[in-house]
Protein backbone atom coordinates (compact mmCIF):
# COMPACT_ATOMS: atom_id res chain seq x y z
CA UNK A 1 0.00 0.00 0.00
CA UNK A 2 0.64 3.57 -0.84
CA UNK A 3 -0.35 6.28 1.58
CA UNK A 4 -3.59 4.27 2.10
CA UNK A 5 -3.67 4.43 -1.66
CA UNK A 6 -3.94 0.46 -3.66
CA UNK A 7 -0.67 -0.95 -5.12
CA UNK A 8 -2.72 -1.19 -8.51
CA UNK A 9 -3.81 0.48 -11.01
CA UNK A 10 -0.32 2.06 -12.24
CA UNK A 11 0.43 4.95 -14.17
CA UNK A 12 1.35 5.17 -17.99
CA UNK A 13 5.15 5.92 -16.88
CA UNK A 14 5.15 3.69 -13.80
CA UNK A 15 4.10 0.65 -16.02
CA UNK A 16 6.64 1.33 -18.78
CA UNK A 17 9.68 1.90 -16.06
CA UNK A 18 8.45 -1.46 -14.22
CA UNK A 19 9.04 -3.00 -17.64
CA UNK A 20 12.04 -1.95 -19.08
CA UNK A 21 13.41 -2.96 -15.87
CA UNK A 22 12.00 -6.33 -16.16
CA UNK A 23 12.98 -6.96 -19.82
CA UNK A 24 16.67 -5.51 -19.14
CA UNK A 25 17.22 -7.95 -16.85
CA UNK A 26 16.96 -10.69 -18.36
CA UNK A 27 18.24 -9.51 -21.68
CA UNK A 28 21.29 -7.84 -20.75
CA UNK A 29 22.20 -8.73 -17.20
CA UNK A 30 25.60 -7.90 -17.87
CA UNK A 31 23.96 -4.09 -17.07
CA UNK A 32 21.80 -4.82 -14.62
CA UNK A 33 20.85 -3.40 -12.20
CA UNK A 34 20.47 0.08 -13.98
CA UNK A 35 21.26 3.63 -13.42
CA UNK A 36 18.58 6.02 -13.45
CA UNK A 37 20.28 7.50 -17.09
CA UNK A 38 20.15 4.08 -18.74
CA UNK A 39 16.65 3.32 -16.71
CA UNK A 40 15.60 6.78 -18.97
CA UNK A 41 17.22 5.34 -22.32
CA UNK A 42 15.66 1.92 -21.97
CA UNK A 43 11.83 3.41 -20.91
CA UNK A 44 12.33 5.95 -24.96
CA UNK A 45 13.67 3.18 -26.72
CA UNK A 46 12.68 3.56 -30.46
CA UNK A 47 12.18 -0.20 -31.04
CA UNK A 48 10.00 -2.95 -28.87
CA UNK A 49 8.20 -0.01 -27.42
CA UNK A 50 3.66 0.84 -28.11
CA UNK A 51 3.76 3.76 -27.81
CA UNK A 52 7.34 5.36 -28.05
CA UNK A 53 7.80 7.60 -25.06
CA UNK A 54 9.84 10.73 -24.17
CA UNK A 55 10.15 10.63 -20.32
CA UNK A 56 12.70 12.93 -19.06
CA UNK A 57 14.33 12.05 -15.31
CA UNK A 58 12.34 13.57 -13.25
CA UNK A 59 9.58 11.82 -14.93
CA UNK A 60 11.43 8.60 -14.64
CA UNK A 61 12.81 9.59 -10.88
CA UNK A 62 9.31 10.22 -9.60
CA UNK A 63 8.06 6.86 -11.27
CA UNK A 64 10.74 4.90 -9.62
CA UNK A 65 9.86 6.38 -6.18
CA UNK A 66 6.47 5.05 -6.19
CA UNK A 67 7.21 1.48 -7.53
CA UNK A 68 9.59 1.81 -4.28
CA UNK A 69 6.92 2.56 -2.25
CA UNK A 70 4.52 -0.13 -3.44
CA UNK A 71 7.45 -2.72 -2.84
CA UNK A 72 8.17 -3.35 -7.05
CA UNK A 73 11.69 -1.62 -7.41
CA UNK A 74 14.50 -1.42 -5.08
CA UNK A 75 17.60 0.73 -4.84
CA UNK A 76 21.26 -0.84 -5.01
CA UNK A 77 23.88 1.14 -3.94
CA UNK A 78 27.05 -0.53 -5.18
CA UNK A 79 30.39 0.32 -3.57
CA UNK A 80 32.95 2.65 -5.67
CA UNK A 81 29.96 3.40 -8.22
CA UNK A 82 28.77 7.12 -8.01
CA UNK A 83 25.32 6.81 -9.08
CA UNK A 84 23.01 4.51 -7.55
CA UNK A 85 21.30 1.53 -9.61
CA UNK A 86 17.63 0.36 -9.62
CA UNK A 87 16.43 -3.24 -10.12
CA UNK A 88 12.25 -4.78 -10.05
CA UNK A 89 11.56 -7.03 -7.65
CA UNK A 90 7.85 -8.16 -9.12
CA UNK A 91 9.05 -11.66 -9.46
CA UNK A 92 9.30 -11.54 -5.53
CA UNK A 93 6.13 -9.49 -4.97
CA UNK A 94 4.00 -10.84 -7.68
CA UNK A 95 5.14 -14.55 -7.25
CA UNK A 96 5.70 -15.03 -11.16
CA UNK A 97 7.01 -17.56 -12.66
CA UNK A 98 9.27 -17.05 -15.31
CA UNK A 99 6.59 -17.65 -18.50
CA UNK A 100 4.44 -15.26 -16.66
CA UNK A 101 7.29 -12.84 -16.24
CA UNK A 102 7.93 -12.87 -20.01
CA UNK A 103 4.51 -12.07 -20.72
CA UNK A 104 3.70 -9.63 -18.30
CA UNK A 105 7.20 -8.06 -19.44
CA UNK A 106 5.99 -7.52 -23.17
CA UNK A 107 2.85 -6.81 -22.24
CA UNK A 108 3.45 -3.62 -19.93
CA UNK A 109 5.85 -2.65 -23.16
CA UNK A 110 4.29 -2.74 -25.99
CA UNK A 111 0.05 -3.25 -24.65
CA UNK A 112 -2.18 -5.49 -25.80
CA UNK A 113 -0.83 -8.73 -28.53
CA UNK A 114 -2.30 -11.68 -29.49
CA UNK A 115 -0.75 -14.85 -28.71
CA UNK A 116 0.59 -15.07 -31.52
CA UNK A 117 2.41 -12.30 -30.96
CA UNK A 118 3.12 -12.90 -27.89
CA UNK A 119 5.24 -15.77 -28.78
CA UNK A 120 7.22 -14.53 -30.99
CA UNK A 121 8.18 -11.01 -29.27
CA UNK A 122 8.79 -13.49 -25.66
CA UNK A 123 11.38 -15.18 -27.71
CA UNK A 124 14.55 -13.46 -25.45
CA UNK A 125 12.69 -14.09 -22.29
CA UNK A 126 11.19 -17.51 -22.38
CA UNK A 127 11.09 -19.45 -24.71
CA UNK A 128 7.83 -21.08 -25.30
CA UNK A 129 7.06 -24.50 -27.28
CA UNK A 130 4.01 -23.17 -28.88
CA UNK A 131 1.48 -20.66 -28.97
CA UNK A 132 -0.61 -23.32 -27.13
CA UNK A 133 1.75 -22.75 -24.11
CA UNK A 134 1.49 -19.29 -24.67
CA UNK A 135 -2.57 -19.45 -24.52
CA UNK A 136 -2.53 -21.18 -21.28
CA UNK A 137 -0.19 -19.46 -19.84
CA UNK A 138 -1.84 -16.53 -20.31
CA UNK A 139 -5.31 -18.23 -19.46
CA UNK A 140 -3.46 -19.33 -16.01
CA UNK A 141 -2.49 -15.20 -15.34
CA UNK A 142 -6.64 -14.31 -15.70
CA UNK A 143 -7.68 -15.91 -12.33
CA UNK A 144 -4.56 -16.98 -9.48
CA UNK A 145 -4.62 -17.95 -6.09
CA UNK A 146 -1.85 -15.18 -5.19
CA UNK A 147 -2.61 -11.52 -5.15
CA UNK A 148 -3.33 -9.87 -7.13
CA UNK A 149 -5.53 -12.54 -8.41
CA UNK A 150 -5.59 -10.97 -12.00
CA UNK A 151 -2.54 -9.75 -13.99
CA UNK A 152 -3.83 -10.10 -17.78
CA UNK A 153 -7.35 -10.21 -19.66
CA UNK A 154 -8.62 -11.14 -22.49
CA UNK A 155 -10.29 -7.96 -24.69
CA UNK A 156 -13.47 -8.58 -26.88
CA UNK A 157 -12.69 -9.51 -30.05
CA UNK A 158 -12.07 -6.59 -32.59
CA UNK A 159 -14.69 -6.96 -35.93
CA UNK A 160 -13.18 -9.17 -38.43
CA UNK A 161 -10.48 -10.34 -36.32
CA UNK A 162 -9.67 -14.20 -35.57
CA UNK A 163 -7.79 -13.55 -32.56
CA UNK A 164 -7.95 -12.24 -29.11
CA UNK A 165 -6.00 -10.09 -27.88
CA UNK A 166 -5.08 -9.95 -24.19
CA UNK A 167 -4.13 -6.77 -21.71
CA UNK A 168 -2.02 -6.39 -18.74
CA UNK A 169 -4.22 -5.12 -15.66
CA UNK A 170 -1.44 -3.91 -13.64
CA UNK A 171 -1.66 -0.58 -14.51
CA UNK A 172 -3.43 1.93 -16.54
CA UNK A 173 -3.25 1.56 -20.52
CA UNK A 174 -1.43 4.88 -22.43
CA UNK A 175 -2.97 6.33 -25.60
CA UNK A 176 -2.20 4.80 -28.56
CA UNK A 177 -0.85 1.45 -26.93
CA UNK A 178 -1.34 -1.54 -28.49
CA UNK A 179 -2.16 0.19 -31.76
CA UNK A 180 1.17 -1.98 -33.31
CA UNK A 181 -0.56 -5.18 -31.86
CA UNK A 182 -3.34 -3.91 -33.41
CA UNK A 183 -2.17 -3.53 -37.16
CA UNK A 184 -1.93 -7.58 -37.58
CA UNK A 185 -5.51 -8.14 -36.72
CA UNK A 186 -5.73 -11.55 -37.15
CA UNK A 187 -2.18 -12.31 -36.17
CA UNK A 188 -1.55 -14.23 -38.95
CA UNK A 189 1.93 -13.55 -39.83
CA UNK A 190 3.39 -13.72 -36.44
CA UNK A 191 1.43 -16.72 -35.76
CA UNK A 192 3.45 -18.35 -38.99
CA UNK A 193 6.69 -16.91 -37.76
CA UNK A 194 5.93 -18.87 -33.92
CA UNK A 195 5.31 -21.45 -35.51
CA UNK A 196 8.65 -21.64 -37.39
CA UNK A 197 6.89 -21.83 -41.00
CA UNK A 198 10.05 -21.78 -43.47
CA UNK A 199 7.98 -19.03 -45.88
CA UNK A 200 9.25 -16.05 -46.58
CA UNK A 201 6.64 -14.08 -44.21
CA UNK A 202 8.59 -16.02 -41.71
CA UNK A 203 12.03 -15.27 -43.01
CA UNK A 204 11.14 -11.73 -42.64
CA UNK A 205 9.61 -11.57 -39.15
CA UNK A 206 12.70 -13.54 -37.51
CA UNK A 207 14.75 -10.82 -39.60
CA UNK A 208 12.90 -7.88 -37.71
CA UNK A 209 12.61 -9.61 -34.18
CA UNK A 210 16.69 -9.78 -34.64
CA UNK A 211 16.98 -6.32 -35.52
CA UNK A 212 15.16 -4.82 -33.35
CA UNK A 213 17.11 -6.96 -30.57
CA UNK A 214 20.12 -5.74 -31.87
CA UNK A 215 18.71 -1.66 -31.84
CA UNK A 216 17.87 -2.35 -27.92
CA UNK A 217 21.23 -3.57 -26.85
CA UNK A 218 23.46 -0.96 -28.60
CA UNK A 219 21.33 1.45 -27.08
CA UNK A 220 21.79 -0.17 -23.80
CA UNK A 221 25.98 -0.13 -24.64
CA UNK A 222 25.44 3.43 -25.63
CA UNK A 223 24.03 4.46 -22.18
CA UNK A 224 26.22 2.50 -20.01
CA UNK A 225 29.47 3.53 -21.90
CA UNK A 226 28.03 7.30 -20.96
CA UNK A 227 27.85 6.57 -17.24
CA UNK A 228 31.00 5.16 -17.28
CA UNK A 229 32.86 8.05 -18.80
CA UNK A 230 31.18 10.34 -16.14
CA UNK A 231 32.43 8.31 -13.49
CA UNK A 232 35.94 9.66 -14.21
CA UNK A 233 35.02 13.06 -14.80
Amino acid sequence: MLDGEPVFPLAAVEVRVLGALMEKSVTTPEYYPMTLNSLVAACNQRTSRDPVTDYDEDEVTDALDVLRAKGLVRRVDMAGARAPKFRHVADEALELDRPSLALLTVLLLRGPQTPGQLRARTERLHAFRDVEAVQEALEAMQSREEEPHELTRALPRRAGSKEIRYAQVLGVLPEGGGEDAGADADGSGVMEAARGGAGRGSRIEALEARVRSLEAALDTLRQEFSDFRKEFE
